[in-house]
């Protein structure tokens, strides 16, 4: 099927935590969108195609422009469509500063949660996270730690019990925000491995009436899904978008040739020209791509610069 070059493309999977962040954020905004459904696991051909390596989801597809990392891909989303805004309660600063707590804190406790629980998963699952993070993903070390994990746990979700103790319907007040977002999703990734993990959120009486606030809002308008090799050929059918002025930073300078080691441990280093930096973010075109004429989006937060 054709897609627009100003359609959203979400590259996700159904059960992935940060895809939920992001669908959460649609329904906030009432967007229409289209996902193009990736392997939770390598390999995924057409996605590294079209990011240079990066493996990661989700991904915004916006016609040749890819927008990594969901806080980045929120941003974005309120930067195109400031209506019905997603930082409404708490504004974009503390949305920013919850977001490494329960994309960091709270996520990792529940993982290790769920698959040191009843959330089997098969020896390719294992090899693959293994070789992402550069070391073993070990299921018995996560059941052996439950005891602690299910203390972080109780820890982290009090903090949130107590913010909803007012009877407040949202995190930040009387509407949702991206905080919601953020927190709901971890909370849905609860509900998916089920198990211990999901016990918990029964002694929390605020926060199960929130999550149904929350699950209220929906995705959005989900139009028919895109295969990998459409959203590949969006991409090649497209332009760029402008560049847009303003940020700058100290270290590298629009025009410079880049190389970018991503965090991920079996990520390549992408070589790109720099088209714009600031503090908190790049875009780089890649220097060699088969994808077309794309511009890549990315947080500081999911690498480093490692040659100019």
């Amino acid at each position: 099927m054709a897609t627009g070059s100003d359609e959203l493309i979400l590259h996700q999977y159904e059960i992935s935590p940060f895809s939920e962040k992001v669908r959460v954020a649609l329904g906030i905004k009432q967007l229409a969108w289209r996902a193009c459904n990736q392997p939770s696991i390598l390999p995924k051909p057409e996605l590294t195609r079209l990011t240079g390596g990066f493996r990661r989801i989700p991904v915004l597809q916006v016609g040749a422009d890819l927008y990594f990392d969901s806080q980045l891909i929120i941003e974005e989303l309120e930067r195109r469509f400031p209506a019905a805004s997603i930082f409404a309660g708490g504004g974009p600063g503390l949305a920013g500063a919850v977001a490494p707590w329960s994309d960091g804190e709270l996520f990792m406790s529940i993982v290790g949660l769920l698959f040191g629980g009843a959330w089997h998963v098969n020896e390719a699952f294992l090899k693959d996270r293994s070789e992402l993070m550069g070391r073993p993903f070990d299921p018995a070390a996560m059941a052996a730690a439950a005891p602690q994990l299910t203390i972080d746990l109780r820890r982290h979700l009090d903090l949130l019990e107590l913010q909803l103790g007012d009877g407040r319907p949202f995190l930040t007040g009387t509407r949702p925000d991206a905080v919601d977002a953020a927190v709901f999703c971890q909370i849905r990734f609860i509900r998916w491995g089920r198990g211990r993990a999901e016990s918990v959120l029964n002694d929390f009486p605020h926060l199960l009436a929130w999550e149904t606030q929350v699950a209220a809002l929906g995705h959005g308008q989900r139009l028919s899904d895109v295969s990998p090799q459409e959203a590949v050929a969006a991409a090649q059918a497209a332009i760029p978008a402008p560049i847009r002025s303003g940020g700058g930073s100290e270290d590298v300078a629009p025009g410079d040739t880049v190389r970018f080691k991503f965090h991920d441990a079996n990520t390549p280093e992408l070589e790109a020209t720099l088209m714009r930096a600031d503090a908190r973010t790049l875009t780089v075109k890649p220097a060699a791509s088969d994808a077309g004429d794309i511009h890549l989006h990315f947080p500081r937060t999911i690498g480093a610069l490692v040659q100019r």
